[in-house]
């Protein structure tokens, strides 16, 4: 039996980074912006 590779952890902004685009762009910004108006 082959022994498992250990798990990769991410942090929220590298999964961010990745779907979303980085920090400034239209689709992150649009996004942010959504999540902060289903907070309040």
């Amino acid at each position: 039996m082959k022994i498992k590779e250990k798990m990769k952890f991410y942090s929220l902004d590298e999964i961010m980074d990745k779907h979303l685009g980085h920090i400034g762009t239209p689709r992150r910004d649009t996004f942010e912006a959504k999540l902060l108006l289903d907070i309040l």
